[in-house]
């Protein structure tokens, strides 16, 4: 069954025109198509999310590999199940697109998510409501620390709706255990090629002393400034792209969001004041969907792991690509921070 027919199947419209290709998925492994639709009570037009990976790969940075390979594969799976499963609870300003249908081509081969293993998409459609059409037509690169606020209020909302105290390992059923594409058990090729260093040494305590944490939530795990689409005025965003969505620290979402979008000045001007709005949302948005968690407790648990994922994130910086902008002085900075809070409380690193 081509597009397509799958977009007349599923929205039982009278007719189906592709209109664009808006973007190429990471590594030309498919590619997301608008296209408009026909019909008495169909939307004027969708998003189609076509996952076709390429018979040889073209990583920009030169990361090729099986293992690399069948994790792009997972995460499609993973972004199915989200949408499939999970999506539908979120709402207001945790706002995400409306799924359509998905239709995947699964392979033999199984891959392990949480304490069972699960088949992954070899190819998959997935359709989606038009984000432009719903009121969400800006795209951004960089961000002013109002708009970044926008999109931490949403980062604060997602992660109040989702969060749990201690869960088991089953949870998050479908989606990664440990959310974010970068976290030390993946990325395995590029510790190897990190010269030796402090942060090379501790990075097992800081992996652990992250994902060891009481309260978990559902992270993004790609929050970057691309992933979010803006209202015309800026003062509301949705999110999209959510192949790495998992359990974790809600810091790996706000750290990993503040790099994308803010300079390095800008970074040493103003994170504390946005560390501050993230904690505030959080704690409008647990009384709205978790009041039965406290708090403080989660705050108390979480403030000090911002430094703690950020240097978590350098460290994946320094191996995957060690002459990224990203690796600057702030980031160094937070990483000494994270380094000497290992030495404070273990006596060592």
């Amino acid at each position: 069954m081509n597009t397509e027919e799958y977009i007349l199947q599923r929205l039982n419209c009278n007719a189906v025109q592709r209109l664009e290709s808006v973007q190429t998925l990471w590594s030309g492994y498919g590619e997301i198509v608008r296209y408009r639709i026909k019909g008495e009570h169909c939307p004027e037009s969708i998003i189609v999310k076509s996952v076709s990976p390429p018979t040889e790969s073209a990583h920009p940075r030169g990361w090729d590999s099986q293992h690399s390979h069948r994790r792009k594969l997972l995460s499609y799976r993973v972004e199915a199940n989200w949408y499939r499963d999970w999506a539908l609870q979120c709402s207001g300003p945790s706002f995400v697109p409306e799924c359509f249908g998905i239709l995947e081509d699964i392979s033999h081969e199984n891959s392990q998510i949480n304490a069972g293993s699960v088949q992954t998409a070899e190819k998959c459609l997935i359709l989606l409501s038009d984000l432009d059409q719903a009121g969400f037509m800006v795209r951004k690169k960089s961000l002013t620390i109002e708009q970044s606020k926008v999109c931490i209020t949403w980062l604060a909302h997602f992660h109040a709706r989702f969060l749990q105290d201690s869960p088991d390992k089953t949870w998050p059923e479908g989606l990664w255990p440990i959310g974010t594409y970068w976290h030390l058990g993946t990325r395995s090729d590029e510790y190897a090629v990190m010269p030796d260093s402090p942060l090379k040494s501790a990075a097992s305590d800081l992996d652990l002393k992250l994902n060891s944490c009481r309260f978990k939530t559902l992270v993004h795990g790609d929050a970057k400034v691309a992933n979010f689409c803006f209202s015309q005025n800026c003062d509301r965003v949705a999110a999209v792209d959510f192949q790495y969505v998992g359990a974790g620290c809600g810091m790996k979402d706000l750290i990993y969001f503040i790099g994308s979008c803010l300079t390095e000045e800008q970074c040493h001007l103003e994170y504390e004041e946005l560390i501050e709005h993230y904690f505030s949302q959080l704690s409008v948005a647990l009384k709205l969907n978790n009041s039965h968690l406290d708090f403080e407790m989660v705050e108390r648990e979480w403030r000090p792991l911002f430094f703690v994922a950020w240097a978590d994130f350098q460290r994946f910086i320094l191996g995957w690509s060690p002459d990224h902008p990203k690796n600057n002085g702030f980031s160094q900075k937070m990483t000494d921070i994270a380094l000497e809070s290992l030495v404070s409380s273990s006596g060592k690193i």
